[in-house]
């Protein structure tokens, strides 16, 4: 994630496996291991590289309409929302994210290392559902925390990048799996390190921002606000619920409370046509009378 500046300055990423059993004299040891990519991760890597080539293309063509299209309206803008609110463009919590810096392709380049080995990891793990509900999750709760530091502050820095939404994925990663190893420049770290190095990093980076009253050109809070989102839905176990399903169970069961009550109100209004007859019938009767009628 960045403001105007590259991100970061090298991949937090590698192989990774889980603890192998003990085994006796001679036994096997840590093999490393490139994971398969998995459906969602395999989309997401697809939709940012895309979005990336394709507005690299234009930004060589139309420099300027590309920088005030691309991240004044689709990339987080920051003073827009201080500007605007409460009437904001909500699209951006989440289309900031699929933007990526022109002038600097380790940008897109980390984020997508990182998304690859722990995207792959987690998704794994709970399933493509949860885990895109998971990254989107972070994604957006990184853009309110920025958006909320930065006007606390005075400060209005723009942000793009999908950094907040991967250290999302990492820090769930990391405390679903603490023990968990990865490769890091081929020296195998646990999960629950990598990620506190990570967001240990983050948080003395943002800390000496406010000190010193200026920026890195690194959207930290961003970051922070991913991760604060990725540890929160696994302590609270919210990562394992499926929020599509349980939409989905809800409206079937509104839609089936609603026919029941209307096969009620049905079975009333007819006893009182047989007993009254059709003029005895409310305007509001009538119609509902034929509402239903017309469902059936």
């Amino acid at each position: 994630m960045q403001n105007t500046s590259p991100f970061g300055k090298g991949p937090h990423s590698g192989g990774y496996q889980d603890p192998p059993p003990p085994s006796g004299p001679g036994g096997g040891g840590m093999q490393l291991a490139m994971p398969s990519l998995t459906p969602i991760t395999k989309k997401l890597l697809i939709l940012n590289g895309g979005i990336f080539a394709f507005s690299f293309l234009l930004w060589l063509v139309f420099p300027a309409a590309v920088s005030d299209f691309f991240f004044n309206v689709l990339g987080l803008e920051t003073r827009i929302w201080q500007d605007w609110f409460p009437v904001v463009p909500v699209w951006q919590l989440l289309t900031h994210g699929f933007l990526h810096s022109m002038v600097s392709p380790t940008h897109i380049l980390w984020n997508m290392i990182q998304l690859y080995f722990f995207g792959t990891m987690l998704e794994g793990i709970l399933g493509s559902r949860r885990f895109l509900t998971t990254y989107l999750a972070a994604m957006v709760c990184g853009a309110l925390l920025h958006l909320v530091v930065e006007t606390a502050t005075g400060n209005s820095a723009s942000v793009i990048g999908a950094s907040g939404a991967v250290l999302g994925i990492v820090v769930a990663t990391a405390t679903l799996r603490p023990h968990a190893r990865v490769f890091v420049l081929f020296i195998p770290v646990s999960m629950w390190l990598l990620a506190s190095v990570i967001v240990a990093i983050d948080v003395m980076s943002a800390l000496r921002n406010l000190k010193m009253g200026s920026s890195d050109g690194v959207a930290h809070w961003v970051h922070l606000g991913g991760a604060l989102w990725g540890f929160a839905t696994v302590r609270l176990g919210w990562i394992q619920m499926d929020w599509v399903e349980r939409f989905r169970a809800r409206r079937v069961a509104a839609a089936t409370k609603s026919r029941l009550d209307d096969d009620h109100n049905m079975d009333r209004l007819l006893e009182k046509i047989h007993r009254e007859g059709m003029n005895s019938l409310t305007k509001s009767e009538r119609a509902f009378l034929k509402r239903v009628s017309s469902r059936r």
